[in-house]
């Protein structure tokens, strides 16, 4: 009889050492939530970046120029698009003025004074393009085009 007692107690012991099979403590168990945690906001801002960047290359570059007082803004910019990328021209004019897109094909945009225009397009060949006012001679900004 005290040799079953005694099983029962060491069997008893050892059940009771193991718990419910796991040798984590409270503070582990908080720093794998915790860390699990962080993997998550990780990831979900990485998922964010990548949709605000689809967005943005879905609404394509945006270029303002103004023409006022015989000047035009930007002058010379490069802009970097890709290929078959949206490209808008935001253009406020207080002159009669011709804006030109050296691509192919071409495009020719004319603004009266007081105008303001919109108008888009894409490019489908990769390297520089050239966008100029043609009264002002002027060049407003080099696309920078890439694949």
């Amino acid at each position: 009889m005290k040799i079953i007692a005694a099983a029962l107690a060491a069997a008893l012991l050892l059940a009771g050492c193991t718990g419910s099979g796991s040798d984590e403590s409270p503070r582990d168990r908080a720093k794998e939530q915790a860390d699990a945690q962080a993997s998550q906001r990780a990831e979900a801002q990485q998922q964010l970046e990548e949709k605000v960047s689809e967005e943005a290359e879905a609404a394509g570059a945006i270029v303002e120029i103004v023409i006022k007082d015989g000047k035009v803004a930007p002058r010379g910019d490069r802009v970097e698009v890709k290929v078959g990328q949206k490209v808008t021209l935001d253009i406020t004019s207080d002159a009669h003025e011709q804006i030109h897109v050296h691509s192919e094909p071409e495009h020719e945009y004319e603004v009266g004074p007081g105008d303001t225009v919109t108008k888009s397009f894409t490019l489908d060949t990769p390297g520089q393009v050239a966008v100029e006012a043609h009264h002002l001679d002027a060049t407003i900004v080099q696309l920078v085009v890439r694949p």
